[in-house]
C-alpha cells in the first residue's frame, strides 16, 4: 500500500538513520524518487533468496531479521525498528538477499530502486560513510550474536535478548514499559533457546527483582543488572 510521502529534510526517522547528517543534496534526491509504503504484520518486506530490487527504510513498525534454520524453525537474528536499513549491503556478486526481513507489527517504510540509490551514493561521500559503517556495525552484531548462542548460558542469552528489545522498542528508565509484538517463542528463537527455557528465564528474573512482564508488556527492567547478567561469560 501506498502512503502520503514525506520529505527527508524534515522526517523526525532520519537522525536515527544512515541519511542522518546527510548534505541537502543527498536528502532532496531521495525524497525525489522514494516511495512510501506500508505492510501489515506478518507479511514479508522480501524473503531469503529473493533479488535485492530496492532499498527500504524503516519509518514505523518492527522487522523480523531471519534465516532459514533446521526443522523449518527460523533463526531470527535481530528485531529491526524505525531507522533501520535493509538492501544496502548489495556488493558485485552478491544480488540477492541473504536473509528474510517479516514484519512483526504493521510496518511503515520508504523504498527506493537500487539503481537509483546507487547513483544517489556515489555522489554522496558521507552517506557512503554511514553505509560502510552501518556494514560494519551489523557485521560486529553478527559475530557477537554468534559468541554468545554458542558459548552463553540460558540466563545469559535472555538477559542479552532483553536488552537488544529494550534497545530496539526505545526504551528508557523515565518510562513505564514497552509492548513487544512477539509471543515467547520469538524470544526464544533470538535468543537461540527454547520457550519454556524463556519463561522460565523471565519468572526468575522478576523474581530477582530485575524486570516485570506480563504477556508482552515489559516494565521496571533493571538495565544494570541485566546487563551484568548477560556479561558473566564475556
Amino acid at each position: 500500500m501506498t502512503l502520503k510521502q514525506t520529505e527527508c529534510i524534515t522526517c523526525r526517522v532520519r537522525g536515527c538513520s544512515v541519511l542522518d547528517s546527510c548534505e541537502v543534496e543527498t536528502l532532496t534526491a531521495i525524497s525525489t524518487y522514494k516511495i512510501s509504503k506500508k505492510i501489515k504484520k506478518g507479511e514479508r518486506l522480501f524473503s531469503e533468496g529473493d533479488p535485492v530490487a530496492g532499498i527500504c527504510f524503516i519509518k514505523k513498525g518492527f522487522i523480523k531479521v531471519e534465516l532459514n534454520g533446521k526443522q523449518g524453525r527460523p533463526l531470527i537474528l535481530r528485531i529491526a525498528g524505525r531507522g533501520s536499513i535493509f538492501g544496502h549491503r548489495l556488493f558485485e556478486g552478491h544480488t540477492h538477499h541473504t536473509f528474510s526481513a517479516t514484519a512483526a507489527s504493521e510496518v511503515q517504510y520508504c523504498y527506493i530502486a537500487y539503481d537509483l540509490f546507487h547513483d544517489i551514493t556515489i555522489k554522496s561521500p558521507l552517506l557512503q560513510q554511514h553505509l560502510i559503517s552501518k556494514v560494519l556495525d551489523e557485521l560486529e552484531g553478527i559475530e557477537k550474536k554468534a559468541i554468545y548462542l554458542a558459548h552463553k548460558s540460558v540466563r545469559e542469552k535472555v538477559a542479552e535478548t532483553l536488552l537488544s528489545l529494550a534497545r530496539t522498542y526505545e526504551y528508557g528508565q523515565k518510562e513505564q514499559g514497552f509492548r513487544i509484538s512477539l509471543c515467547r517463542q520469538d524470544i526464544a528463537d533470538l535468543a537461540g533457546t527454547t520457550k519454556e527455557q524463556v519463561s522460565k528465564t523471565l519468572k526468575d528474573f522478576e523474581k530477582e527483582g530485575l524486570l516485570k512482564c506480563s504477556a508482552k508488556e515489559f516494565s521496571h527492567l533493571n538495565i544494570k543488572k541485566l546487563q551484568l547478567v548477560a556479561s558473566l561469560s564475556s
